[in-house]
């Protein structure tokens, strides 16, 4: 069946944010006078374009809307994540006093502290590595579950899956501006023996990375080096409660994304460093973007944004 519009509601939706974000991103780059790497983002726009080019032409065609959508919502996450990434490194050096202090003092109410996860992750060095795994995972699975979804016609899910994403993103980026924070690692100590067992993946000099770019921020922006700045909420359990949802009609991809989600939860607290609270944000922020996705898909909305 050929599709009339080049873009539906859901992907009009996140073409308008992605755009209204690069627009904001090449004014605070202008401003602040910042250098951008023409290279790392020309190879981003070129990978980008020749996927949406491709969506394009095999939707006005109406060869294969299954290819279209795919190719169209791949091309428009990879510009989104760019384009919001730089945004987040453009809100520093953040002035704004971190809030992590309060999550210390709320995560001990809970008798919670990082150490302790750290130390108990030395002394499983097996479920250590699974957990290791299992954080690296999060995105992939977010790759895997576009393609699947769209070359089997689950269209509406591949929809939900990238509004859902960014309208999660940007909340997460927004609310960080105005309240930042660096996760328990930046301000709780473990012993170099314990950090040298685990090795989480988000070790000290990650830390003293993320640390610096909070306080002085950066002149040279490059999406190849780039560290993911995020602490509250965590957007790793964001991710990983959107792909089990989206999962949910896939029978064979289900179960394998619901148990690694699961173990996604002390996999956040090990390797990103994360205060215990952290998951509850995560979770919240997913229920709230998906809330928002659903309203940008109903027909009512769907027709306004056609109208535009």
């Amino acid at each position: 069946m050929v599709t009339k519009r080049l873009l539906n509601a859901p992907e009009l939706f996140a073409l308008r944010i992605t755009l209204a974000t690069v627009a904001l991103d090449l004014a605070l780059v202008f401003l602040r006078g910042a250098r951008l790497d023409p290279i790392g983002y020309g190879k981003i726009v070129l990978l980008a374009g020749m996927l949406l080019a491709v969506g394009f032409t095999y939707r006005r065609s109406g060869r294969s809307d299954s290819i279209g959508t795919t190719c169209l919502c791949t091309g428009l996450f990879i510009l989104f994540s760019a384009a919001m990434s730089l945004f987040n490194h453009m809100l520093v050096p953040n002035g704004r006093p971190v809030i992590d202090e309060w999550l210390i003092r709320a995560d001990a109410v809970l008798g919670y502290d990082w150490p302790s996860i750290i130390a108990w992750a030395a002394e499983y060095p097996l479920w250590n590595e699974v957990l290791r795994l299992t954080y690296l995972a999060t995105l992939p699975q977010i790759a895997i579950l576009v393609i699947v979804l769209g070359l089997t016609g689950r269209i509406r899910d591949l929809h939900s899956l990238l509004t859902t994403v960014v309208v999660a993103a940007t909340g997460a980026v927004l609310f960080w501006g105005l309240f930042p924070s660096a996760g328990a690692k930046a301000f709780q100590e473990v012993p170099p023996a314990l950090l040298e067992a685990v090795r989480p993946i988000v070790d000290p000099p990650y830390v003293a990375a993320i640390i610096d770019l909070i306080h002085n921020g950066t002149s040279h922006l490059s999406p190849d080096e780039f560290r993911g700045l995020i602490a509250f909420p965590s957007f790793h359990i964001v991710l990983g409660f959107v792909a089990t949802f989206h999962a949910r009609s896939v029978k064979w991809l289900l179960v394998p994304y619901a148990a690694l989600n699961v173990l996604l939860l002390p996999a956040v607290l090990v390797h990103g460093g994360h205060h215990l609270l952290d998951i509850p944000a995560g979770i919240a922020v997913f229920l709230l973007a998906l809330a928002a996705s659903r309203a940008v898909s109903r027909p009512g909305t769907a027709a306004a944004f056609a109208r535009a």
